[in-house]
């Protein structure tokens, strides 16, 4: 089913209609090209609208996200899960997360910010 807040694909679109597209397509949560297929949009078009309304910058969720030193405690006790919060309230909660993952996702959300 289509998303309804999307501007028609085969319209010439308006700055409104841009940023309406580009903020469906943040509430997603999916990659732009994720959503161009979904919603049946040509992804070119989607960048430069990024362009031309200056989206290049990052999501305002991820531009308040700091690293916060964490401490071992004990190492005796494996690790079965962790729990990442970010500034916007989302918490990512995953069971039998092993060290290098949780190193991995911290380095890429530290990336994107």
């Amino acid at each position: 089913m289509r998303n309804l807040r999307v501007p028609d694909p085969h319209a010439t679109w308006t700055e409104d209609d841009g940023r309406a597209a580009l903020e469906a397509w943040r509430a997603s949560g999916d990659s732009l090209a994720v959503f161009a297929r979904r919603e049946r949009l040509d992804v070119q078009r989607l960048y430069w609208w990024k362009r031309r309304l200056g989206w290049n910058a990052p999501h305002p969720a991820l531009a308040s996200l700091t690293v916060v030193p964490a401490t071992v405690i004990d190492t005796a006790v494996p690790l079965t899960g962790i729990t990442i919060r970010l500034p916007n309230g989302l918490a990512i909660e995953v069971a039998d997360a092993s060290p290098a993952w949780v190193a991995a996702v911290v380095a890429e959300l530290a990336r994107a910010a």
